[in-house]
């Protein structure tokens, strides 16, 4: 926000007589001289038109501007850790109480750890207990192991020779499956052979017997012009000749009879060597082979021929596990109680709900250790300033009389009402490098960098004027006063950004009243202004 500085006057200067005057007393002398002064400048006021007027005046100015935003909050720290007892021991001592600043490794709590002492013992005493028994136990298998180790030794090699038999009958069968493919195809391929051979079989008889026919019926012929042969003897020529072409013709069908009779025969009666039926009898011995070995194998490998189950050597083994997990749990509590509660970090208590003397059980809330050394402002503003929150700005803190760096790492992104019912942004503040002397839960104020702008142009934000048509200063050119538009930027406390309208070393009237008027004769006079 803007804050008018107060500004010192000057007179107007006055005209000192050459005659000389009987002097007054100073009492009377200084109010007139006053008197006159204030005249003098109300009357050079109103006779602006016939005269000039001495303004006070500010130049702009070119440097850096950093906008601001003021909250306040409350400090809280960033970590915190509630401690718990680790074992069921009476408190010996107690060193925590509530405001207590304390180091990383302060002893705060110690136990009495007696009666963990006897468990531990106890325990201890049950894993000598558990290792004697599964020693015996052991012993009396391995006893049992060793005899049944000379009558298993007997059935290995046994069952390696089955086994080798079992490999060979198996390689056996491969091959013969093989051979039974090849001759299951060739089967195929022969009967589409038988087939069209008895075909062509068939058709050789159907000629033998229609060749026949024709020679019956030639010699037929014959018979009958035998009688007259001078008569019919051409044709008698022909029916011989054709008699003789059936009967060869016969012949040569009769011969080729034979052969695809003899073909035939041959597919039908060979072609196989009989791998089907030699593979049928391979797998039945495999069968028997495999049987063998399932017979030899019955006893199994495992514990039992050696005395002990599986099941009783698993027991065995759980009891041991569980004795000794039992010493180590009783061990661990003893060394824990031993050990007491100690700070892990630098901190102060904030609560306390344990005291010497009680007995602690097992996870019961001790006490309460808040950092000081993570140390974080929560804020609370308006929700009408949420622009004013930005993460990742510096922050100025104030705690007390002391000051800290700081930035924004966190903005809640709702608003929600506080106590009084209105709606409120809350945001985190972390102080940098926090002291001994920062206390948690105090209240604390932050200067957050809104904006920061670097080699501008600037005026203090009081010259400034707003009227309906926007932002305006009054500037004193060629020994007249304008009114001069102006764009405005971001603001300080005291000083507002000018972003175009005015160029650096401009005279802007800071003495703003309804007398100033645009047109007016006028000079620019600079006065120091308080804080300069």
């Amino acid at each position: 926000m803007f804050h008018k500085k107060e500004e010192k006057t000057e007179n107007a200067g006055y005209s000192e007589g050459k005659k000389k005057r009987k002097k007054l007393p100073g009492w009377v002398i200084l109010p007139v001289l006053g008197v006159i002064a204030a005249v003098f400048f109300a009357v050079s006021r109103l006779t602006a038109g016939e005269g000039v007027v001495q303004l006070s005046v500010v130049s702009v100015e070119r440097g850096d501007i950093r906008q601001t935003y003021h909250a306040s909050g409350t400090v809280e720290s960033e970590r915190s850790k509630v401690f718990y007892s680790p074992v069921n021991a009476p408190v010996k001592t107690c060193r925590a109480k509530v405001g207590t600043a304390v180091k990383k490794g302060d002893l705060l709590v110690s136990f009495d750890v007696t009666d963990l002492e006897k468990d531990n013992r106890q325990s201890e005493l049950s894993v000598l207990q558990a290792r004697y028994t599964s020693e015996d136990a052991r012993e009396q298998s391995s006893r049992a192991a060793k005899a049944a180790a000379e009558g298993k030794a007997q059935s290995v090699e046994a069952k390696k020779q089955v086994q080798e038999q079992i490999q060979d009958k198996k390689k056996e069968i491969a091959s013969l499956e093989k051979q039974a493919g090849k001759e299951t195809s060739q089967a195929s391929k022969n009967a589409a052979k038988i087939a069209s051979l008895r075909k062509d079989l068939e058709e050789n008889l159907d000629a033998q017997s229609e060749q026949q026919a024709i020679k019956e019926n030639a010699e037929r012929q014959l018979s009958k012009l035998d009688g007259n042969k001078e008569e019919h003897e051409q044709q008698i020529q022909e029916l011989l000749k054709k008699a003789q072409e059936a009967t060869d013709q016969i012949a040569s069908l009769q011969k080729a009879s034979r052969s695809l009779e003899n073909q035939l025969a041959l597919l039908e009666n060979g072609g196989g060597t009989g791998a089907a039926e030699q593979l049928a009898a391979a797998r039945k011995e495999l069968e028997t082979l495999e049987d063998s070995l399932a017979q030899l194998g019955m006893g199994g490998s495992g514990s039992s021929e050696a005395g002990l189950t599986s099941g009783q050597e698993k027991n065995l083994e759980v009891t041991e596990d569980l004795a000794e997990l039992s010493r180590l749990s009783t061990g661990e509590l003893l060394e824990k109680g031993r050990e007491g509660i100690k700070a892990e970090f630098d901190g102060v208590i904030s609560d306390v709900k344990v005291q010497e003397g009680s007995t602690a059980t097992q996870g019961l809330e001790l006490f309460t250790l808040v950092s000081n050394q993570d140390v974080k402002v929560r804020l609370e503003v308006p929700a009408n300033d949420y622009e004013n929150l930005i993460k990742g700005s510096k922050a100025q803190i104030t705690i007390g009389r002391a000051s800290y760096q700081g930035s924004v790492t966190s903005v809640d992104k709702i608003a929600l009402a506080n106590g009084k019912g209105n709606a409120v942004i809350h945001a985190d503040v972390t102080v940098n490098n926090p002291d001994e002397e920062l206390c948690i839960g105090v209240g604390a104020k932050a200067v957050l960098t809104v904006a920061e702008k670097s080699d501008i142009l600037y005026l203090p934000g009081e010259v400034v004027n707003t009227s309906a048509e926007g932002d305006f200063v009054y500037v004193i050119r060629g020994g007249q006063v304008e009114k001069q538009p102006v764009e405005l930027g971001i603001a300080s406390d005291s000083q507002v950004e000018i972003q175009s309208g005015l160029k650096e070393g401009d005279q802007v009237i800071s003495d703003v009243s309804g007398e100033v008027r645009e047109g007016m004769k006028a000079t620019g006079i600079y006065k120091e202004t308080e804080g300069e």
